[in-house]
């Protein structure tokens, strides 16, 4: 919050009163540190592009050459060796593809988006995967949403990225609440009128993050999971941006938001 104070005169100049100000500073805040996180992915991108473009010729050598090896060998124990070699330069290799999505700006193909639809498809897709288990889902969607300008795929990653983290949390237990809603606390100028922000909160009851955590969640590279890539909020991050909004994360007692 910010508070500005001055004093209300009346018509023979004495001080009849005070008049007190007082400014949310909330969205303010969260925009700037959006656009710090911006500049630092920016003069990451320069590095990340040669360093991609390093790393990626000798990946492709040493797998073509783990190939040749196992058509050459019986011995099943040497057979596994090399497996594991390809299946690690393979997962390097998607490791740096990352990295150049994160450095390269999205093309945004941008159309009006249901962005319900666009949950319930994310949603739909988890119940299926092995790792939802027990977990309980509620939904709580705004049905008087309008449609909302912008890239349906990579919206589609943010929210898939944002569902997976909540159900890793709960480890097949415990509940995940979708919720949308129009964000009434604040506006965005928009020529002569005001735009308003549309809103999805994505909860879950796990563990939550340590506090010490919090401030690098969205750092690349970072991750609180032992066989994180540390990309995947990043990602999230970088899009959000490039549609105009924020994600942040905010703790709540006996479980967390994965993010908003």
């Amino acid at each position: 919050m910010s508070a500005s104070c001055a004093p209300l005169h009346d018509g023979d100049g004495t001080v009849a009163g005070a008049v007190l100000v007082l400014r949310d500073l909330t969205l303010q805040r969260a925009l700037e540190a959006t656009g710090r996180r911006a500049e630092r992915l920016a003069g990451l991108g320069s590095v990340a592009l040669g360093l991609a473009h390093e790393i990626k010729n000798p990946l492709g050598g040493i797998k073509g050459a783990a190939q040749l090896l196992r058509g050459a060998i019986d011995d099943p124990e040497l057979v596994r060796c090399t497996d594991i070699i390809i299946r690690e330069v393979e997962r390097l290799d998607g490791l740096v593809e990352h990295l150049r999505e994160l450095t390269v700006p999205p093309r945004l193909e941008l159309e009006p988006v249901n962005i319900h639809r666009v949950l319930n498809d994310v949603l739909a897709l988890q119940r299926q995967a092995p790792a939802w288990g027990e977990t309980t889902l509620r939904v709580e969607f705004d049905p008087s949403l309008p449609a909302v300008s912008g890239d349906r795929a990579q919206l589609t990653q943010v929210f898939l990225n944002l569902v997976k983290n909540a159900l890793e949390a709960l480890g097949g237990r415990g509940e995940i609440r979708v919720s949308t809603r129009i964000e009434t606390r604040y506006h965005v100028r928009r020529g002569r009128g005001r735009g308003q922000f549309l809103l999805v909160v994505v909860e879950d009851t796990g563990p939550g993050v340590p506090p010490d955590d919090v401030a690098q969640l969205f750092s690349p590279f970072f991750s609180t999971k032992a066989s994180g890539s540390g990309l995947g909020l990043a990602l999230c991050h970088r899009i959000v941006t490039e549609h105009g909004g924020t994600i942040a994360h905010e703790p709540r007692p006996g479980g967390e938001p994965a993010g908003e």
